[in-house]
């Protein structure tokens, strides 16, 4: 604070001193605030952080959740498909695709092939997409069960993420990742078996003569729906 003093000398001339005060109270509070700045603003700036990485977290999880529900219905719609002539994602490329196997193939078929190229698919989608890497890639497994009357392929992913302050919690004995993992199983819809079947219906049906029997026996039908048509006309 700034004072003025007005005193008289000996002479009887007016003098004016000017003293400064200072305010110990003031400089003492702004010391204050800045040690409590310095304490609390890292600890904000963590918590941030933390939130921010939980919030990729998550969307780790969506990502896997939902990239294995997409590999699961295409995989079970182009499981009767050559592994060779598809695409994961286009779906059938050329028509070699279509191979050519016996009827009911599928029973004793070998299944490692279209196995393999589903995992490594959606490891390849997984790990472009990702935010955040995992810590040793993604784990996924293709389980395939065939019970004769339906068919069934399911995808299960895994992948490890470290924990922030992870050397923290392995301090204290706790596991220092966070397992995230996605599952999703479906029936199998195999247009070419289903094709197979009726083709292979539709050729006993002709071959055995109950074509010929049927129409002789739907004929006065036939011809009494046709005269109700024409009166209807």
């Amino acid at each position: 604070m700034l004072m003025h003093l007005r005193c008289q000398n000996n002479s009887g001339a007016m003098k004016i001193r000017t003293f400064f005060i200072s305010h110990p109270e003031k400089t003492e509070i702004s010391g204050a605030v800045t040690v409590e700045y310095a304490i609390v603003f890292p600890v904000v700036i963590i918590c941030v952080m933390v939130l921010v990485y939980l919030g990729m977290l998550c969307y780790q999880q969506c990502l896997m959740q939902s990239a294995v529900n997409e590999y699961v219905q295409d995989q079970a719609f182009l499981w009767g498909f050559a592994p060779d002539g598809i695409d994961m994602k286009a779906g059938i490329k050329s028509k070699d695709a279509y191979i050519d196997e016996e009827l009911y193939w599928h029973i004793f078929t070998d299944v490692d092939k279209r196995k393999k190229k589903a995992v490594q698919s959606l490891q390849y989608e997984l790990m472009s997409k990702s935010v955040i890497k995992p810590h040793n890639g993604f784990d996924v497994e293709v389980a395939y069960s065939n019970f004769l009357v339906y068919k069934k392929i399911g995808i299960n992913a895994k992948a490890m993420y470290p924990l922030p302050f992870k050397g923290l919690f392995e301090l204290f004995g706790l596991p220092g990742y966070v397992l995230i993992e996605a599952y999703d199983e479906t029936a199998i819809t195999d247009p070419q078996e289903f094709m197979q079947n009726i083709d292979y219906l539709l050729q006993i049906y002709d071959e055995s003569g109950a074509k010929d029997w049927v129409k002789e026996k739907c004929e006065p039908l036939v011809s009494t729906l046709q005269k109700i048509k024409k009166y209807i006309r």
